[in-house]
């Protein structure tokens, strides 16, 4: 059983507002990357939350998904990661640990990680778009207690180190994997490339 966990209790602090709750192609982010994982072969959804809990419950529709209230999230991402790996039915072999910032992924995207960890069984896979390494990470329930040793403001890099030459590098034609959203900056360009509808490779590229 393949799990996914989506990120989404952060403090925004270089964006100035809640990123959850921005709007990207006529939608709430967080209702676009929970849509995206809806369609793929997950077969639970996590969605973690933190900062402006309330706010963000009342504004994004998270059906289909359960979710769990970090209440430890100004000590930073490596909280939420382990409060969604808590928070996993005790079916779950593996988790997709998903960004909540992350618009353009693709479904196929997640499903091709899912697809590759069924095969091979590696502990860490880590898709990778013209050899650049990008996010989710699938893990395979055999490294959940290593991730719970995790501390601060840190995600699942931390402990690739442990498991380098069993870590799985999954090539996709997904861009997406390059591109998260963390300023106003970022936000703008995509609204740009959204309108004039430019290759997302070229955005991916030049934001990651």
């Amino acid at each position: 059983m393949m799990s996914a966990i989506v990120l989404a209790a952060g403090t925004s602090s270089r964006m100035g507002r809640p990123k959850p709750l921005l709007e990207v192609g006529g939608q709430r982010l967080l209702e676009r990357v929970l849509e995206i994982v809806q369609h793929s072969t997950a077969e639970e959804i996590v969605v973690v939350l933190g900062s402006d809990a309330d706010r963000v419950l009342k504004e994004v529709p998270l059906d289909g998904a359960s979710v769990v209230i970090n209440e430890r999230y100004p000590e930073g991402m490596s909280t939420s990661i382990q409060a969604g790996i808590r928070s996993l039915s005790s079916e779950a072999e593996s988790a997709l640990v998903v960004l909540g910032d992350q618009p353009f992924l693709q479904s196929e995207t997640l499903d091709a990680l899912g697809k590759q960890w069924k095969a091979t069984g590696a502990p860490v896979l880590i898709p990778t778009f013209r050899g650049v390494r990008g996010n989710p990470v699938l893990l395979d329930r055999f490294v959940f207690g290593d991730v719970r040793g995790i501390t601060g403001d840190r995600g699942c890099r931390s402990i690739f180190g442990n498991y380098e030459s069993e870590i799985a590098e999954v090539p996709v034609p997904d861009p997406g994997v390059l591109l998260d959203i963390d300023t106003e900056e970022q936000l703008a360009r995509v609204a740009h490339n959204l309108e004039e509808g430019e290759a997302l490779e070229t955005l991916a590229l030049e934001l990651h």
